[in-house]
This record gives C-alpha cells, sequence and structure tokens, in this order.
C-alpha cells in the first residue's frame, strides 16, 4: 500500500515509529506533506533521509496572505529535490472564517505554475469551494500537462465527474468509511483513477474515530472501497499502488 497523503511532521518524532514499522504495517511508501515553507523544508529533509519516504510541498491555502514571492522561489528549490513527487497541498479552503477567496486563488495559480514548470503533479485541497476550485482548474486546464489530485474528496458525486474530465485523479481517506458518507459514485470512478490516503493524524478512519490516525490505517480505506466496488483488496492495493507511481513519476526512481 502507498500512503499518499499524511502529514508525518505532525506524529511523535516525525513519525519515525511509523517509519521503522512501514514493512511490518504493509506500506510500500508514504508521501508526507508540506503546507508552509517551514514544514516543506523539514518534509524534505525527512524523505532525503528515508528510503520509502517522499514529500508533496505546497503553501496551504490558510497560509497565502503571508506567501511573498521569496516563499515561492524557495520552494521552487526545494521541489527541486529528486524525493519531491509533487507540489501540494494547494488549494481553496472557505470553512474558516475571515478567509481571503481571492488571494487564495491567486497563491493557487501560481502554484499550479511552478508544479507545470517544474513537470510535477499537484495535490488539491478543496474544503467548502468546489464550484471555485474547479473554475480556476478549467480556467488554467493549460497548466494541467503532469495530472494532480482531489486529496481527501469529500464533494461527492457532485463533482467528481468534472474534476476527472480534467485528468485529475481521486484520493479518499478515512471520512469515506464513516457510516454517513456517500459512497453510491465510487463505482462511477475509473479504477485507474483511485488513490488511498490517511491524512493522519487526522480522519481516523471507522472504527478508530476518535484517535489519532496513522499510516498504517490506510488498510481501512482500502478494504472500505474495495467493499463498495466489489473487488478483491489485494487486487485493489495493486490498483492504487500502480496508480500512485504513475502519478508521483518520481517515486522509485
Amino acid at each position: 500500500m502507498i500512503d499518499t497523503h499524511a502529514h508525518l511532521l505532525m506524529l511523535p518524532e516525525n513519525g519515525k515509529q511509523v517509519i521503522e514499522n512501514m514493512k511490518y504495517d504493509g506500506l510500500e511508501a508514504i508521501t508526507t506533506i508540506g503546507t508552509t515553507i517551514e514544514d516543506c523544508r523539514e518534509s524534505v529533509k525527512l524523505a532525503e533521509a528515508n528510503k520509502n519516504i517522499y514529500a508533496a510541498i505546497g503553501i496551504y491555502p490558510e497560509y497565502a496572505k503571508s506567501t511573498t514571492p521569496e516563499v515561492l522561489a524557495e520552494l521552487k528549490q526545494l521541489a527541486k529535490s529528486p524525493k519531491v513527487v509533487a507540489i501540494g497541498e494547494i488549494g481553496l479552503d472557505y470553512h474558516t472564517e475571515g478567509y481571503d477567496s481571492e488571494t487564495q486563488k491567486s497563491v493557487l495559480v501560481q502554484q499550479l505554475k511552478l508544479a507545470d514548470e517544474l513537470g510535477l503533479p499537484f495535490c488539491i485541497h478543496c474544503r467548502g469551494a468546489a464550484e471555485d476550485m474547479f473554475n480556476v482548474l478549467s480556467e488554467n486546464k493549460h497548466l494541467i500537462n503532469h495530472s494532480g489530485l482531489m486529496h481527501c474528496y469529500s464533494e461527492g458525486a457532485e463533482w467528481v465527474q468534472k474534476f476527472l474530465g480534467l485528468g485529475l485523479y481521486i484520493s479518499f481517506s478515512g471520512n469515506i468509511t464513516y457510516k454517513k458518507s456517500d459512497r453510491s459514485f465510487l463505482k462511477n470512478i475509473p479504477l485507474d483513477r483511485i488513490l488511498i490516503e490517511t491524512d493522519s493524524p487526522y480522519l481516523s478512519p471507522e472504527p478508530l474515530r476518535g484517535t489519532k490516525n496513522e499510516p498504517k490505517n490506510v488498510r481501512y480505506v482500502l478494504d472500505k472501497i474495495a467493499f463498495e466496488l466489489e473487488i478483491n483488496p489485494t487486487k485493489l492495493d495493486l490498483i492504487t499502488t500502480e496508480n500512485a507511481k504513475k502519478l508521483y513519476y518520481k517515486m522509485g526512481k
């Protein structure tokens, strides 16, 4: 299994125990995520120090207002590391009071340009902003030359086909296991576009809700999707692992 989205820096000792137990837990690789320039630096260091750890680095929408040209220039340099597989998580978040949608959109586009310039895919965070996100991506479709993913997808059936139409992958986290989650649209997603993740330490899956999430719990996400699709979990594991390597093409190089 490949956990395509985890915040290892938020786990004890930067996920040291998680990394040591990867083989035992059935994890082939983990992508650790940067959201500020400071933890982008640390994510790259962690990835470079560990064989099966990779980094996706970007400025999270909450920090858009403090994103300067200097920050973006450093992000560009960091992203040249062979262990950086994507620009992310970047995107739009209209959930937090006082958000600035125009600034968020501007910083998002600048990072989409950076991903395209560097030949990297991107990882999208979208919360309460599906329409604006789709519009921004559609208007900048010329920058989607190396694909990308909708991380922790939660917009349901209404938008999934539109994002798929832009050539994106759809990644699911622990929230897809929740009892009230809509899973009816899963069968309408091509198997070669599905990815799995934990977003640890957040979004622990059923039956572990209320505990701190860890990358090994990506198994619960895999099993729930396999059940819904009526497919053998081992087969889906092979498919999602191959999907991750295809999108994050620098893995294993």
